[in-house]
């Protein structure tokens, strides 16, 4: 969550499953109007039929979308909105050339999951996540926005960005060390030792649709 979303609210409810990311939001967002749940969002107790906008940053994959979806429909008034989100860390279309060196520290000691013949990430299957986020008829129609930037990578910041990735977190202290090690000296190659690496951010956006009756309800 970051501050510029949390400045256009007028108040902020947020749910994180982790304690340290709970300490971690409470700090950074000290002195702002932010209530942070923790628990798992499926579950905790919140309130039907309260928020005029639902947020998720490249997260929902975590939870069962059915369900998800279901959750989400009980929360937000209708007329309100839902906007979720995923920032692919190398646009399949915008592949620059530094990455085909990335891919041999890749297949070193994360083979299989480097770049190749893998499919559309799943938050670029368009059609995939749209019936997702209208299944129940509760939001929709879904408007679907991608954002293609570019960022400028130092060997530190190379190393300091994929060191948050699941995978590579998953790695023994040394694999993942060395593996790191290896994305750091593929970016210190590159002229002036910076890359610019193509990211490309899917968002998907809906109303809730004015339903007279709440999901579940009698």
């Amino acid at each position: 969550m970051t501050r510029p979303l949390v400045d256009a609210c007028t108040s902020v409810l947020a749910v994180e499953l982790g304690g340290r990311l709970v300490a971690r939001l409470l700090t950074n967002l000290a002195g702002q109007d932010v209530t942070v749940v923790e628990g798992d969002f499926t579950t905790v107790p919140l309130p039907d039929d309260t928020f005029d906008l639902a947020v998720c940053a490249t997260a929902f994959h975590w939870l069962n979308a059915g369900a998800a979806v279901r959750r989400l429909a009980r929360l937000v008034r209708p007329g309100g909105g839902l906007a979720v989100w995923w920032t692919v860390f190398g646009d399949p279309d915008r592949s620059p050339p530094w990455r085909t060196e990335l891919d041999a520290v890749y297949r070193r000691w994360l083979p299989g999951q480097g770049r190749g013949p893998v499919g559309v990430p799943a938050p670029l299957r368009v059609a995939e996540r749209t019936a997702e986020l209208q299944a129940g008829n509760w939001f929709g129609p879904v408007q679907v926005e991608m954002i293609r930037w570019e960022h400028q990578l130092t060997p530190h910041g190379a190393r300091g960005l994929w060191g948050t990735f699941p995978n590579v977190r998953e790695l023994s202290t040394d694999q993942r060390e060395a593996f790191l090690d290896g994305v750091a000296e593929v970016v210190a190659r590159q002229p002036g030792a910076t890359a610019i690496d193509n990211y490309v951010t899917a968002l998907y956006t809906a109303p809730r649709r004015n339903h007279d009756a709440l999901p579940g309800s009698s």
